[in-house]
């Protein structure tokens, strides 16, 4: 598959990613060797998967450090290759803060890692038990991040490396699958579908800020969504579509959607 029949399946805005992911799998198929992306989305995941798949000498495998993890590192190498955990090279680190009178959110976390000048994609998923925090990241900031990550907001912190196998603490995930109908793939059309509201109330939602599309807060309600893009709403929870799966006698679109809440 050439790349112009790549780009005219995605967004233009996707245009950077495709060309990202086109240089990995011609090194990985002109080198014979394997390549890793660092930390991507479901939705480049998606993209990914269809560039890799347009290559027969090629495969690729994804890894985030623990099973449902959404921010992935994918490796992609030559069909002859088996791939090992540490071909990913993730890291898990916990954050240590004085939990008895103080708390810390997944936002703030984010925010004071961004502030170290570091790239979201070195960033895997963050993750809670509820009281604890983890994160994991790329072997190669780890250090960096350990060493210079001394607060949130205004709360002291200390960040270590930790073993994979003995500490990890994340939230289970409750997820379920609906199935609904649509006249369009707007976003405050969908919003309105998957969480039974009036359409008024979706598109206020998305005006005042309450709504992040693929983990990047959005105002225009008018935005089309697409398979494994990632639709959050404050307050209501998070979902992406599954697959299309053909009309309706109406002509309506049917979809299967993934709404997913942490306990």
């Amino acid at each position: 598959m050439n790349n112009d029949k790549i780009i005219q399946h995605f967004r233009k805005n996707e245009i950077p990613f495709i060309d990202y992911i086109n240089d990995i799998v011609q090194k990985a198929s002109i080198q014979y060797r394997p390549i890793l992306t660092n930390f991507i989305n479901p939705r480049q995941n998606y993209i990914l998967k269809t560039i890799v798949n347009s290559y027969e000498d090629l495969s690729f495998k994804s890894y985030g450090g623990f099973e449902d993890a959404e921010m992935l590192r994918t490796l992609v190498y030559p069909k002859y290759y088996e791939p090992k955990k540490s071909d990913f090279e993730i890291e898990l680190c916990e954050i240590k803060y004085p939990e008895k009178f103080a708390n810390i959110k997944h936002n703030q976390i984010l925010g004071s890692l961004m502030s170290l000048g570091i790239n979201r994609d070195v960033v895997g998923d963050i993750i809670s038990d509820g009281t604890r925090w983890q994160f994991l990241c790329s072997k190669s900031i780890s250090s960096y991040i350990c060493l210079n990550l001394n607060k949130i907001d205004k709360i002291n912190v200390q960040v270590n490396k930790i073993d994979f196998n003995l500490e990890l603490k994340h939230k289970i995930n409750t997820n379920r699958n609906i199935f609904c109908t649509t006249t369009s793939l707007r976003i405050d059309n969908l919003i309105s579908n998957v969480f039974n509201m009036p359409r008024k109330n979706s598109k206020d939602l998305i005006i005042h800020g309450l709504v992040h599309f693929n983990w990047e807060l959005v105002n225009k309600p008018n935005l089309d969504a697409s398979l494994y893009d990632m639709v959050s709403v404050r307050g209501y929870g998070r979902f992406k579509i599954i697959s299309f799966d053909g009309y309706t006698k109406k002509s309506r679109m049917k979809l299967n959607i993934l709404i997913i809440r942490n306990k």
